[in-house]
């Protein structure tokens, strides 16, 4: 009988929380507890202490996941970032990150982003599950706390879940009362968003709100308000958004920091502007290394420049901006996104503008760049966000907007526009768009706003468009030169309408006892 090795035994998913709460306890700037070494779930769950502490827990696989290159799935094989040139003489490691970009014979069941991402997230599930088990029966003597620790165990889950189901479609969908080593068929989409949205309405009736909850990077009402919003404007629900947007947007104080730079400047984490914030630090084992990805090469201060630059000549350069996020989309003179999301130059250590190779010439995305409180370029404390008020103002605006209320839909969008320092958009334009243009114009604000936040693959599928756009958009600059007689090798575009769902992983196929090779989402 096969048995997956995604899951494991219930003893043994102990020991492995066990580890991750002694890696999440040192955290300074995050959840900050000293659990004990438990050997069982009774001990592990015997006190708010414990329960606390396997909570925590939880979100050290959310940091996992987003530390390092399973962070480019929903940034890379869109229209707002690619591969670079030389990502692929990186190795065949690499050559999978590539995969993802330009959807090639890489882009499979097989592939390390693929399969790597999906054990992450059923890790995440499975302490989710564990903890939902075992904090009823905690010894907790207010019973705020404990319906609190259950809440944010739910909305882990509903965002572990969030994220596969989107990606891969139909999933085995395991919950506390799943035997952890039992076989478990793909179950259809519409029953995991069912039980998604149960968790999160479970979440919203239970957590604390942002200025009540005792820790910076825990989940709040706020947070689990915005995710459920866009799970149901994922859902095409969009009455049920409409009115769960406004009820977050005219009850709990969402709000826009004034300066758009502040976001990502290192100096003003878990702002008034954020929802939900993964948490890293410079202590040991709690960095994240993303400015190695996306390979900024800054150098030391340019004369003229609008931006500070802190580290010389560095970054892997990986993933780099599309042409269309960095040199299109923008209003360059006059949006104050432009140059806090995009380098538009590199430079090398002596503060030359790079003119070596093809890409290292070439714009970059900015957000992830290391500050000089950071230790280096892979080893970044900086936070990530994974919800904050700009996406909540205009995923409102995108309801209303298909709601067929067009004209209503711009003042939400106008709010974002009007932090960048530009114009209402009907001022703009001279008129008020049509519900069609404004789809398109909504796509665009979300990339000036959220690109390389992670959401853009998960746009581009919601709407439809992920097919026409990245053949579109990621691709080769049109105006580039060769340098030395160098061409740029970027892979040709692949990707096709099988595309809109990630392959099941083949470990997956072949150690759930209740699947088969069969069960392969069409065309992998």
């Amino acid at each position: 009988m096969k048995e997956s090795n995604l899951y494991i035994s219930k003893a043994g998913l102990v020991a492995s929380l066990a580890a991750l709460l002694l890696f999440a306890a040192g955290c300074k700037k995050v959840l900050d507890y000293t659990p004990e070494v438990f050997v069982g779930q009774t001990q592990v769950f015997k006190d708010q202490a414990g329960a606390t502490a396997a909570v925590t827990g939880i979100y050290t696989q959310l940091q996992t996941l987003k530390k390092s290159d399973y962070a480019l799935i929903g940034i890379v094989g869109t229209d707002e970032a690619r591969c670079t040139y030389q990502s692929q003489g990186y190795g065949d490691y690499y050559q999978n990150i590539t995969g993802l970009d330009v959807y090639d014979l890489k882009f499979g069941s097989q592939n390390y982003q693929v399969s790597g991402f999906w054990t992450d997230c059923y890790l995440g599930i499975a302490n989710a599950n564990s903890a939902i088990l075992g904090i009823p029966g905690a010894s907790i003597a207010d019973p705020t706390v404990k319906s609190r620790l259950l809440g944010e165990s739910k909305f882990m889950r509903a965002l572990f879940y969030f994220y596969l189901v989107q990606l891969y479609g139909d999933i085995p969908l395991r919950t506390e009362t799943t035997p952890f080593s039992a076989g478990v068929k793909r179950t259809p989409a519409a029953d995991v968003y069912a039980q998604i949205v149960s968790d999160l309405q479970f979440a919203i009736a239970n957590l604390w709100a942002k200025s009540k909850t005792p820790d910076a990077g825990r989940a709040t009402v706020e947070a689990a308000k915005a995710l459920l919003g866009k799970v149901y404007l994922t859902m095409g629900q969009y009455n049920d958004a409409k009115t769960n947007f406004e009820d977050l947007i005219n009850n709990n104080s969402v709000t826009l920091l004034a300066d758009y730079s502040q976001l990502f400047d290192g100096q003003h984490e878990n702002n008034a502007e954020s929802l939900f914030e993964i948490q890293y630090s410079t202590d040991p084992n709690n960095t994240q290394g993303l400015q190695n990805l996306f390979g900024s090469y800054a150098g030391p201060g340019i004369p003229g420049e609008a931006f500070t630059i802190h580290t010389p000549g560095y970054g892997g350069t990986v993933v780099m901006a599309t042409a269309y996020y960095s040199d299109t989309v923008f209003d360059q003179a006059n949006d104050k996104r432009y140059l806090v999301s995009i380098w538009p130059h590199r430079y090398d250590g002596n503060g030359a503008t790079m003119d070596w190779w093809v890409d290292p010439g070439l714009p970059t995305i900015k957000k992830y760049d290391i500050t000089s409180s950071d230790i280096d370029i892979s080893n970044s404390g900086k936070n990530l966000y994974y919800l904050r008020a700009a996406d909540v103002y205009l995923m409102y605006s995108e309801v209303l907007n298909e709601l067929g209320q067009t004209a209503p839909a711009l003042a939400p969008l106008n709010k974002v526009r009007n932090r960048a320092g530009l114009q209402n958009l009907e001022v703009a334009w001279g008129r008020t768009p049509t519900q069609a243009e404004l789809r398109t114009e909504l796509l665009d604000e979300r990339i000036r706003e959220l690109g390389g936040e992670g959401w853009r693959w998960f746009d581009l599928k919601r709407t439809g468009t992920l097919v026409a756009r990245v053949q579109l958009h990621n691709n080769p600059r049109a105006h580039y030169v060769p340098i030395n007689g160098e061409g740029d090798a970027h892979p040709a575009q692949n990707i096709s309408a099988q595309n809109n769902l990630y392959p099941i992983p083949l470990a997956e196929l072949q150690t759930n006892q209740a699947l088969s090779l069969t069960d392969q989402n069409p065309g992998y």
